[in-house]
């Protein structure tokens, strides 16, 4: 019974590690710069 209950937690460890890793490879958002704002870009002359 110990046995069952170490492989479960090792195994929601493993899970767990796997999909805070996968979220960290995220690409982080990409910031709007002046030139790529329609509004800006609108009131130009």
């Amino acid at each position: 019974m110990l046995y069952l209950l170490l492989a479960l937690f090792l195994a929601a460890a493993l899970v767990y590690v796997g999909v805070r890793l996968s979220q960290r490879r995220t690409v982080p958002p990409r910031v709007i710069g002046p030139d790529d704002d329609p509004d800006f870009l609108r009131r130009l002359p």
